[in-house]
Formats: C-alpha cells, structure tokens, sequence
C-alpha cells in the first residue's frame, strides 16, 4: 500500500505541476505583409486605476515594455524616432481570482483503509497579459498574444512577464 500511496502523491503533484503552467496563443492576419514592418512605437494610453494600484502596475509595465522592446531590437526591428511607426504596440495587463474544487468520492486511511470523502479547495490568481501590435496606416489589429498563468506569488509577476512576452514573440514575425 505504501507504493500506492506514493505514486498517488506523485500522480497528484504532477497535475498540479501540470495545472499552473503558462498558456500562450498567438492570432494574426493571415493577409498582412510583415516583412513590410521595421519599426515599432507604443500606443499612447492612460491607466485608470486608485493610486495604490498604480505604483505596482508600473513596475510591472515598464518590465513589459522594457522586455518586448528587448525582444523586438533582438529581431531586427527599430524603435521608431518621432510619431511615424510601422507597428504600433498596445497590451493590457489583468488578474483575476479563482477557485477550484476537487471532490474526490474516496479516501485511503492508514493501511489502505477506505474512509469517507475527500474535497480539496485551492485558492489562487490567475493573470493575463494581451500583446496588440496594430499597423497605424491600415488602423486595424494585426497580431495578438495571450498568455494567461497562475500567480503564486506578487513578487514573480514582474518574471512571469517576461516569460509571457520571451514565449510569444518567440514566433514572431509570422511566416
């Protein structure tokens, strides 16, 4: 019974391993020439956000921003010099809390011993960074990158960005 036990407790927290991965999707228009782009600018915006709020969220954008400018200069494209792009770049940033429940309709005791129910609650965060690149000329949005994952401690976000950003522009530009 101890084996069991053991490749329970393994099983287990392989899923849980499994669960709080990072998911990324990529969406673009299969029309758009993006050989045509060299370089980038940001789309001007304001947050509307408490005051308390906004000091964390700009760390956390200029870690975006300062990351996808990294990504993007490693690709060959340029930051634009004056208020004429090629590329526009807009993203959005946003956390939710979530539960999930797990009921199990069994339960091993000492000794393999069945016993009752089991129910397991998990409390958690789950973030999402959006990455719009829009061509200024045409006004319409022409690739988009998700990437939603857990948030197990504030303190990674500014990390778990960064990945976020690394994973989806890995990709980019679209062949």
């Amino acid at each position: 019974m101890k084996t069991l036990s053991k490749l329970l407790i393994a099983a287990l927290t392989m899923g849980l391993i499994g669960c709080s991965s990072m998911r990324v999707s990529i969406d673009y228009d299969q029309e758009a020439n993006f050989a045509k782009y060299k370089t980038f600018g940001w789309i001007k915006k304001k947050p509307n956000l408490p005051p308390r709020k906004q000091h964390r969220r700009s760390l956390v954008e200029r870690q975006v921003k300062s990351t996808v400018e990294r990504e993007l200069l490693l690709k060959g494209y340029q930051k634009a010099i004056g208020d004429k792009p090629d590329l526009l770049i807009a993203f959005h940033i946003g956390a939710q809390n979530r539960v999930d429940v797990t009921h199990y309709g069994y339960r091993y005791g000492y000794r393999g011993h069945r016993w009752g129910t089991y129910t397991e609650v998990e409390k958690y965060k789950e973030g999402t960074l959006i990455l719009d690149l829009v061509d200024p000329q045409l006004e319409e949005l022409i690739w988009r990158g998700t990437a939603v994952g857990t948030i197990h401690y504030p303190e990674t976000v500014g990390q778990k960005m960064e990945e976020a950003v690394e994973k989806m522009l890995k990709k980019f530009p679209p062949q």
